[in-house]
């Protein structure tokens, strides 16, 4: 679900120009490569092939 800050700033994307969005672009790549609990998440779910309980492959990530 998306929330109302998210979705004001998704709205406000298409009125930027060409250097603002690449402002944006490269401000968003760096939160993204300081997050290191999401890159970590990252990095690891792709090895989940299946649930560790059940051993079922129809799993959600």
């Amino acid at each position: 679900m998306i929330n109302n800050k998210l979705k004001g700033i998704l709205k406000e994307v298409t009125n930027l120009n060409y250097p603002d969005l690449k402002k944006l672009r490269h401000e968003v790549e760096n939160n993204i490569s300081n997050n290191r609990t999401g890159k970590a998440i990252a990095e690891h779910e792709n090895r989940v092939c299946s649930c560790p309980y059940c051993d079922s492959e129809l799993i959600n990530k």
